[in-house]
């Protein structure tokens, strides 16, 4: 009912401009129905302040978990540099793609990657994907339900020798506490972020927060593998 309520308020689903929040001028296909907060920058607003001195000019970001491409072209708006947006679903990623269209100015930053993301077999590794196929990154942003562990052990890598900054997305208590502690074994010292009270997004799990971990690379610092 409130789905349908939505609906005939604001209309049919189709290509808006967002104006209001962090994503401010993105152009995306939104529905009101499930994306209201989007529209009116509140989805995940609870890590704006963590995301704004992370996201600089020049800044290169992977985006694994990409859904409808929302993150992906907030990122490259705000960094202005190559983000790698993986997204294992089908409907997902011509979703995401379609919504990379509208913003002709974002979507040569966006390199959109269809696959898993993982250490298992068949699966996308990011230090072989960051080191041999792609770039490497300074910014990670993760949130594959439940998957995150397993991207994680295939960028021990990245996680060791670049100290990209990251957020994570975790589902389970479990989940969070081994993400946690395997970001300490590399040097960082990971913050919990909760989710907010005051006019919160749905959330279907019972357990959902992230994990902020800040990293040391500013982005095209001198010496910087990616530097011209």
């Amino acid at each position: 009912m409130k789905q349908a309520v939505k609906r005939i308020v604001f209309g049919s689903p189709r290509p808006r401009r967002l104006p209001l929040g962090l994503a401010r001028g993105i152009r995306m296909h939104i529905d009101f129905a499930t994306q209201t907060h989007h529209y009116f920058g509140l989805y995940e607003a609870e890590l704006n302040r963590h995301l704004r001195p992370i996201l600089r000019r020049g800044v290169r970001s992977f985006d694994i978990g990409v859904q409808h491409g929302y993150d992906s072209l907030l990122i490259a708006q705000r960094t202005g540099a190559p983000v790698a947006a993986f997204e294992r679903d089908e409907a997902c990623f011509e979703e995401m793609e379609r919504n990379f269209a509208l913003n002709p100015q974002l979507e040569p930053l966006i390199r959109p990657v269809h696959g898993t993301v993982g250490n298992g077999a068949g699966e996308i590794g990011l230090d072989q994907w960051a080191y041999h196929d792609g770039f490497v990154p300074d910014f990670i942003k993760l949130d594959i339900e439940c998957g995150e562990l397993s991207a994680l052990r295939s960028a021990e890598r990245l996680l060791e020798a670049r100290k990209p900054s990251l957020v994570i997305e975790v589902h389970t208590l479990e989940l969070e506490r081994e993400c946690g502690r395997l970001l300490t074994r590399h040097g960082y010292r990971p913050a919990i972020v909760n989710p907010r009270r005051l006019l919160p997004d749905h959330r279907p799990d019972a357990h959902n927060r992230w994990l902020i971990a800040v990293g040391d690379v500013p982005g095209n610092a001198p010496g910087d593998p990616n530097s011209s």
